[in-house]
């Protein structure tokens, strides 16, 4: 079933981050508190961890491989990659500083096309 149970909380709340860390598990919630949440600004090479939207687990963290017609693939280990539909997830994105800076070249790189 497709019941998101956290919509009409999130569409109210000022800070959706918070919002979505106060009802995630422990250890969902430990695994992504240091992380930001992003829901529109993806990119290749970015580390991200999916939280499905209806069961609040964590079904899938990895780096993006490609992101092709609204879909995005995960490089999970180093011979799955899966391929997920992002609107069926809460996405979390892990910045390290020198990734930062290829996120940033990238941003612009994409501005520019």
């Amino acid at each position: 079933m497709d019941i998101e149970p956290l919509k009409n909380i999130l569409e109210w709340s000022e800070n959706k981050k918070e919002t979505l860390l106060y009802y995630f598990t422990n250890d969902v919630k430990k695994k992504v508190i240091n992380l930001e949440y992003e829901e529109d600004k993806l990119y290749v090479q970015d580390r991200i961890f999916c939280i499905k939207r209806n069961t609040l687990e964590c079904e899938h963290d990895g780096n993006i491989v490609f992101i092709d017609q609204g879909k995005i693939g995960i490089k999970i280990t180093g011979i799955k990659t899966v391929k997920i539909e992002p609107n069926d997830y809460y996405i979390f994105v892990k910045c390290k500083k020198t990734i930062s800076k290829q996120r940033e070249f990238m941003k612009e790189l994409l501005e520019q096309l």
